[in-house]
This record gives C-alpha cells, structure tokens and sequence, in this order.
C-alpha cells in the first residue's frame, strides 16, 4: 500500500512541476530559482555548524579521558614469588582418617538430608 501511495504522490507532484509557464520555463525552474539563494545559504551556515560541533567534540573527548600511566608489578609485592612453583592440585583423598565413630556420625548426618 505504501509503495502505490508513493508512487501516485511522486508521479502528481512531478507532473504538476513540469507545467509550462511560458517562456520555455517549466514550474520546477522558476520555484528552483527562488528556493536556490535559501538553499545555498542553508547549506553553507549547515556545513559551517557541522565544523564547528567537530572541532568542540574533539577537544570535549581529548580532555575527558585522563592521563594513562603505565603499570607496573614490583616482584616483591607480586603474589607468587619465582622461587616457589605453584602445583595443580588433585583431587586426591584426605589424609586424614576418621573413627568407626565418626564415620558413622557422618552417615546419618547425610542420610537425614
């Protein structure tokens, strides 16, 4: 529906531009003539704002990030030291043992959840 609406609104407005008004002249030239000083002087205060909004985001987004100093990791303040090696552990079982007693403590903890 869109593209039919459009078509017959492009197809009128072009057709009632290209009546001919003497001279040779067509409507379209004699309104291009009185819109093209207004135009010009659009395009240029445009163009000259577009400069202008550029130039203050620039300097707006180069005093917004502060100054990046670099990092760095003193080996004595580091988590690891070199000397020790750090080991993946397993999963091994525990050590330590527990009693008959414990054990079965332990049972009936589990099994009453």
């Amino acid at each position: 529906m869109f593209i039919i609406r459009f078509a017959f609104y492009f197809t009128l407005s072009f057709a009632i531009l290209c009546i001919p008004i003497g001279g040779g002249r067509q409507l379209f030239d004699k309104l291009f003539s009185m819109v093209t000083p207004y135009a010009r002087e659009a395009v240029k205060t445009t163009k000259q704002k577009i400069t202008t909004t550029k130039r203050y985001s620039k300097k707006l987004y180069s005093n917004s990030t502060p100054a990046v100093e670099e990092d760095e990791v003193k080996s004595k303040m580091s988590s690891v030291s070199r000397k020790k090696k750090v080991t993946k552990k397993s999963n091994k079982e525990p050590e330590e043992t527990y009693t008959d007693e414990e054990q079965e403590r332990l049972r009936k903890v589990l099994s009453e959840e």
